[in-house]
């Protein structure tokens, strides 16, 4: 039988060589090239505006809930300014702040963005795999479009070089940076930008950049503070630290381009997707980075072997998902929830969709009509929607899961699991799945509000630009009536914020607050 790892290696052999077909048939022999700029007329910027606005009020289930639960604006009240500045836009940068000003504020809640390069081949592959309906369709040329405004996007965002912890009003680097042959350790506090303090320059950001374009709430946008490109030529910001020991420096932080990733140690892709640390002769230790599906039997051995050296003296496992942004729940399946069971699990959970959505068939993967069953689903029921929602308009569903044991872990204690609000999609099912039936103790903060329910977000492309963007397409509703897009799964026990560690070591996890708080005796619910 051949090694896990060669299994992996034979995997991802495949998968460059599928994502070098497609690129060659998405760009030819000028594939290195960057697809010619759209050129779009003031009527096609208007009806793209004027398409995401009917998409969500035929499909989208979150606009009204969340307009009306969180006090976001109307959408539909919105609609005549955003259609007006995007026919105003005088350049595609412009028109692309007006389309993701008003995106943001329909997929406020749940799944939402623009799909990025990467995604786009992956959807592209799938969607001629499964037949996906939206996408299947769509001619290969198109997807050309499509990678020039992910491109854009991307361009418009920037991040400094390191990470940036926010702790209330507070900003704190997450690791160490080095400038000038100074060292800026780890935990310094950032205390202007460019002349500002963090409020005025968060102010400044939602004044002056593409940020002033967000219809919704602009604050969750600034989180990471140095998130912006601010425009032409701009290199970077000026900011003042205040080290640990009291002192102050000056440094100039070059932007980098796109969206932060995570570079720290605890984050670091080129090791292993598990991570698994003995942290005392009782208390064991599990981080997973992401709900990989390639690494589901590997990483599933992995924790079995950690498990096994063990002989049975681990009382707690902690199992870490933080920043856990999701993947395959076949993975949480296989991984957190059979190999801990005795017997089958049972629970049921409820979600909804509109009936159009059903009636125009666009399940992300298709479905014939009403919702298919899934690899541990028993039953499907319809069932009386909630207080407040029309039944001509919608339809819920009781969805009855039983997962089976697999073999077992050797562990006999308690087990509790890290979240936070970056904790989302497939790990919030999971999260999800151990708030109904008491398998763990959830501990630390709400995570996201974008559960992969039963429908999953279909992809939707607008017809004038070749924007493609993913929303969402169910509300899922959590065991206490509220509805996980607007305020996720939330813990058993809530822990103040606290900064994800840097690496993935048992002297530096011993002093992280949230698994302190686990060892010295958070009881399990009930």
């Amino acid at each position: 039988m051949k090694a896990p790892s060669h299994n992996i290696r034979t995997n991802r052999t495949l998968q460059l060589i599928a994502v070098l077909a497609l690129l060659l048939a998405l760009f030819g022999s000028s594939g290195c090239q960057n697809p010619s700029p759209p050129r779009l007329t003031a009527e096609d910027r208007r009806s793209d505006v004027e398409f995401l606005a009917q998409w969500a009020r035929d499909y989208h289930p979150c606009v009204e809930v969340a307009s009306k639960a969180r006090g976001l604006p109307d959408h539909e009240e919105l609609l005549p300014k955003y259609m007006d500045l995007a026919e105003q836009a005088e350049t595609n940068e412009a028109f692309l702040q007006v389309v993701w000003g008003y995106f943001t504020l329909i997929a406020a809640s749940g799944h939402g963005y623009l799909l990025p390069e990467d995604m786009l081949l992956t959807y592209m592959r799938d969607s001629r795999r499964r037949g996906t309906k939206g996408l299947s369709d769509i001619p290969w040329a198109q997807f050309r479009e499509a990678a020039y405004w992910a491109k854009l996007h991307k361009r418009s965002h920037a991040h400094a070089p390191f990470r940036i912890n926010r702790e209330g009003e507070d900003y704190f680097t997450g690791e160490d940076w080095s400038s000038k042959g100074k060292r800026i350790p780890g935990g310094s506090q950032i205390i202007r930008i460019n002349g500002m303090s963090c409020s005025e320059y968060r102010d400044y950001l939602k004044r002056e950049t593409a940020l002033r374009y967000v219809a919704g709430d602009a604050d969750r946008y600034t989180e990471p503070l140095l998130v912006m490109n601010e425009g032409p030529g701009f290199r970077g910001w000026d900011v003042s630290f205040r080290l640990p020991d009291g002192s102050e420096c000056d440094r100039f932080v070059p932007r980098r381009e796109g969206w932060y990733k995570d570079r720290s140690r605890f984050m670091n892709w080129r090791k292993e997707n598990c991570e698994c640390v003995e942290l005392s002769n009782e208390v064991g230790y599990v981080r997973i980075k992401l709900m990989i599906d390639e690494y589901r039997e590997s990483d599933r051995g992995k924790i079995r072997r950690f498990l096994e050296k063990s002989q049975g003296r681990y009382k707690k496992l902690i199992i870490d998902l933080r920043h856990n942004r999701g993947g395959s729940t076949f993975y949480t399946d296989d991984n957190l929830i059979r190999p801990f069971l005795n017997e089958p699990l049972a629970y049921k959970l409820i979600s909804g969709v509109k009936r159009k959505f059903l009636e125009d068939d666009l399940f992300f993967v298709r479905s014939g009509c009403g919702f298919p069953l899934g690899a541990w689903e028993t039953a499907i029921n319809e069932v009386p929607p909630p207080e407040g929602f029309d039944p001509n308009r919608w339809i819920f569903y009781e969805i009855n899961r039983e997962v089976h044991p697999l073999k077992r872990y050797v562990f006999d204690g308690d087990v509790y699991v890290l979240m936070d609000q970056r904790s989302a999609s497939a790990t919030e099912t999971y999260l999800d799945a151990v708030k109904r039936t008491g398998l763990a103790t959830l501990v630390g903060q709400r995570s996201s509000g974008a559960l992969g329910g039963y429908v999953i977000a279909p992809v939707v492309r607008l017809p004038a630009s070749g924007m493609i963007c993913r929303m969402e397409a169910d509300l899922d509703v959590n065991p206490d009536g509220s509805f996980n897009e607007l305020v996720g799964v939330r813990p058993d026990v809530e822990l103040p914020p606290c900064p994800l560690p840097n690496r993935a070591d048992r002297e530096t996890l011993l002093k992280d607050a949230w698994i302190k708080a686990v060892i010295k005796g958070l009881s399990t619910p009930g």
